[in-house]
């Protein structure tokens, strides 16, 4: 009767502990969620975040570039920062374009019908716009001329 129950006993810890190992292998790959759904992870396991920092632009197209100040070159819109917040006049996808200005990543448009939604023409030919919270109640419009 010993030898039975203490085999039984061993069998059910193997189980659980391949259970456990197995468990364990797929949820650190990402696969594994509490539905049993698979998914592709966000991230690729094993992927430095040191290639994320190079790749800082990924999926925007950058137009306009910088060392200078904000202040230096560009000119705070207010009647246009109203418009953004209000959604009368901003980047038709937000961030699609992006200006880099003294490190920082601002949106940017040209007037363009692919790059501004300006149903109001408020946007000039000649200038560049730069939008930083675009989408929010703080939304703030720079503009330079080109």
């Amino acid at each position: 009767m010993r030898k039975h129950l203490k085999k039984i006993i061993l069998t059910v810890l193997i189980c659980t502990a391949f259970a456990v190992s197995s468990h364990n292998s797929v949820a650190q790959n990402g696969y594994l969620t509490p539905n049993n759904i698979t998914r592709k992870p966000l991230l690729k396991p094993g992927l430095p975040n040191q290639q994320l920092k190079k790749e800082r632009y990924l999926g925007s197209r950058l137009i306009y570039s910088t060392a200078d100040p904000l202040q230096e070159i560009f000119t705070k819109d207010v009647g246009l920062s109203k418009a953004c917040q209000r959604g009368r006049f901003k980047q038709v996808k937000s961030m699609q374009y992006i200006a880099v200005v003294d490190g920082r990543k601002y949106g940017a448009a040209l007037y363009q019908r692919n790059m501004l939604h300006d149903p109001k023409k408020l946007a000039e030919k000649d200038r560049i716009y730069l939008f930083k919270g675009q989408g929010t109640s703080n939304c703030r419009v720079y503009h330079k001329r080109i």
